[in-house]
């Protein structure tokens, strides 16, 4: 009896043993198993943050004078004198050369004396008309002989004028190309004439950009000869693109009372476009495209969670959230393809 009791106790323990086996030792290894399939995804993320962005297009710009222009000959004469000093300033209408006017000045004289015969002759015959001593046709053909020598003085005295070469605006002049002596005529440059008080900055931007320029906006350029920035002002935009290039030509005015600035140079233009403040950069890395638009996964609670945002502005590195996104969401940037949502999520890195 007290042996039966003893095997039936062993049984009982061996049962024991074999539910506590059952329901806790062999119930540990699955739970870690599956802990282990699961493991954290290890990411660098972004503190997501304000910014305040400033959008600039470098370009580079041609710098032209104000007014340029090469003095040139109407006719064809003889210089006969140069009133003008090779670099320096000339005020506008000064003469800068006399070309030979000699047989003009004859003729004038000529026609001069003939013409004051044909107004006294004509004084006399209207005398007569009035009395009736003439006919109308005579006083016609003496008063047409008058004026047709007052035509032909005038016609004198324009080309007269065209001998004394002037400037047409103020500026500096520039090397002289002929010597006194030298029979000029039109298609022979005497001197260049250029101002440059003001100097205009001409350059092309992208027709992606003609919404973000006006007449008014400020620039600012550098050239190889000056070590300081100059500053500048939109004057005038072309109205239409150029269909060849896909550009729009934008011209700048700056001052230039020192001369410091020189014609035909070029300049590297720096031109801000665009000023977002308190707006939500994020890297263009941490973007997942899809039919749908942009996504993103964010890390709330050591988990994934995904989020559809919508975008604005970008360069090569950022590009703008408007709307999906809030200050302080930590933004997940790596490992996105082994991500899915509610993955766990291990910070190994938190970029600026």
């Amino acid at each position: 009896m007290k042996k039966t009791r003893i095997i039936l106790g062993c049984i009982i323990v061996v049962a024991i043993l074999a539910l506590i086996k059952i329901f806790f030792i062999s119930g540990k290894p699955e739970q870690v198993s599956k802990t282990q399939s699961n493991p954290a995804i290890p990411v660098e993320c972004y503190i997501v943050k304000d910014t305040s962005v400033i959008y600039q297009l470098e370009t580079v710009g041609s710098i032209r004078a104000n007014e340029q222009v090469d003095i040139v000959s109407e006719i064809n004469r003889k210089v006969t004198s140069i009133y003008l000093r090779e670099g320096a300033n000339v005020s506008k209408g000064q003469v800068l050369f006399k070309l030979d006017d000699a047989d003009i000045t004859a003729r004038i004289k000529k026609l001069s004396i003939e013409e004051k015969l044909a107004e006294a002759n004509e004084s006399r015959e209207k005398v007569l008309l009035a009395k009736g001593g003439i006919s109308q046709e005579r006083y016609d053909i003496v008063s047409n002989l008058h004026q047709t020598l007052q035509a032909e003085i005038n016609v004198l005295k324009v080309d007269l004028d065209k001998t004394e070469i002037r400037a047409p605006f103020a500026g500096k002049i520039g090397l002289r190309n002929v010597s006194e002596g030298t029979l000029v005529n039109p298609a022979l440059v005497l001197a260049n004439l250029v101002d440059i008080s003001l100097v205009k900055i001409d350059f092309s931007i992208p027709e992606r950009y003609v919404r973000d320029l006006h007449v008014g906006s400020k620039i600012r350029f550098r050239t190889d000869y000056l070590i300081e920035d100059v500053s500048a002002v939109v004057e005038a935009i072309e109205p239409a693109v150029d269909v060849k290039t896909r550009t729009l030509l934008v011209r700048a005015v700056a001052g230039n009372g020192d001369g410091r600035l020189v014609a035909g140079t070029s300049a590297r233009i720096s031109l801000t476009l665009k000023e977002l403040t308190n707006s939500l950069f994020v890297p263009t890395s941490a973007l997942i495209p899809s039919i749908k638009g942009y996504s993103v996964f964010i890390k709330k609670n050591g988990l994934a969670a995904s989020n559809m945002v919508k975008t604005g502005v970008r360069n090569r590195d950022f590009i703008q959230i408007l709307d999906g996104l809030m200050v302080g969401d930590t933004l997940v940037q790596t490992n996105l393809l082994r991500i899915k949502k509610d993955s766990p999520l291990k910070v190994i890195k938190i970029n600026e």
